[in-house]
């Protein structure tokens, strides 16, 4: 026997109102038989109970507005909606799309971004949202990886694992790094990458930023070392002399390949403008070049190697480096080791 079922009620008839919207409203008819399916009330709720619900509801701010044929119901205005239809698609298509998910939590959670819609939003999202679970190829175990490092960068403790550069599903002692050896780092960012997530951290022998794709991570457990304070790392020191920040420090290394990064011109066309500004940023300062409108000239500080090489390349001959002459240089050698993988 529920106690307090008028409390009960309410609750259930502004989950019930809060999946209407103008093209699907409910009637006091219709809110009473949903409460007999789902067995909350032991007899049915008469229709002065209900409308008092609904007043309720109204004037806690949920505004609800009444069909022109008052017959067919009233339903929330959607102001209170949390997100409209076309976010909870891109969130889906977010998640459809993450390799670093598995398929099962994939399906969670798109069926949770789902609830938070209207019936209308369901509808078309069941329609628009298009799923291929072959793409989340991660484990079940990558939540636990993800909890014990949200829990030690919370808790400043280190965390160990080991790491599985090959990928392999059951990997042995010799197929990880350094023959399985045990790493302790102090982490400090979780950030998405390129569709993975990787950790920045310290490692206990190193004070310079370290980065691990977290797909990779093997046996992740938090520990009860203290971690190092980020304000001793020289990455985080050398950032805070030139004034900048974790954002900055993303921008210039590419694809989170290591190194010293430096300024470096670029020669781009015009229809790459999108893409360059995504990968570093909106105030990136960018000068059309004269008397040749299909290109712009802007220059970026970057880790100047293979990372940001594998980015020029993918762009198909539509940026081209311009200096310094080290860097063109460099890329070069890039390219004619790539192009001599098919000879």
């Amino acid at each position: 026997m529920i106690k307090n079922p008028n409390k009960y009620r309410l609750l259930r008839v502004f989950e019930y109102m809060l999946q209407t919207d103008e093209e699907h409203p409910l009637n006091v008819t219709q809110i009473q038989n949903k409460l007999a399916e789902d067995g909350f009330c032991d007899k049915l709720p008469d229709r002065k109970s209900i409308l008092r619900d609904l007043a309720c509801i109204n004037d806690c701010g949920y505004e609800i507005e009444v069909c022109e044929n008052h017959n067919c119901g009233k339903y929330m205005n959607g102001k209170q909606k949390v997100f409209e239809g076309y976010q909870l698609k891109m969130l889906a298509d977010a998640v459809t799309s993450a390799r670093f998910l598995s398929a099962d939590d994939a399906k969670k959670l798109i069926d949770s971004i789902m609830s938070l819609g209207t019936i209308a939003d369901k509808e078309l999202l069941k329609k628009v949202v298009i799923r291929d679970e072959s793409l989340n190829v991660a484990t079940n175990q990558e939540k636990y990886k993800f909890n014990h490092i949200l829990e030690a960068i919370c808790e400043g403790k280190q965390i160990s694992f080991q790491y599985n550069d090959k990928y392999l599903t059951k990997p042995e002692p010799e197929d990880l790094s350094n023959k399985g050896r045990i790493y302790y780092v102090s982490p400090y960012y979780l950030v998405v990458r390129n569709n993975n997530y990787y950790l920045i951290g310290c490692t206990e022998k190193h004070s310079d930023f370290s980065h691990y794709r977290v797909s990779r991570m093997v046996d992740v457990c938090k520990t009860d070392l203290k971690a190092k304070d980020i304000k001793d790392s020289e990455t985080y020191k050398n950032l805070a002399r030139e004034g900048k920040n974790i954002r900055d420090y993303l921008r210039e290394h590419i694809n989170m390949w290591f190194g010293d990064t430096q300024r470096v011109n670029l020669h781009c066309r015009q229809q790459t403008r999108l893409d360059v500004l995504g990968t570093f940023g909106n105030l990136l300062n960018i000068n059309d070049c004269e008397g040749d409108k299909e290109y712009f000239a802007t220059s970026v500080q970057v880790q100047a190697g293979g990372g940001f090489f594998n980015w020029v390349a993918g762009m198909g001959g539509n940026v081209i480096i311009t200096g310094p002459e080290c860097v063109r240089e460099s890329y070069k050698k890039y390219l004619e080791s790539q192009l001599a993988l098919y000879k």
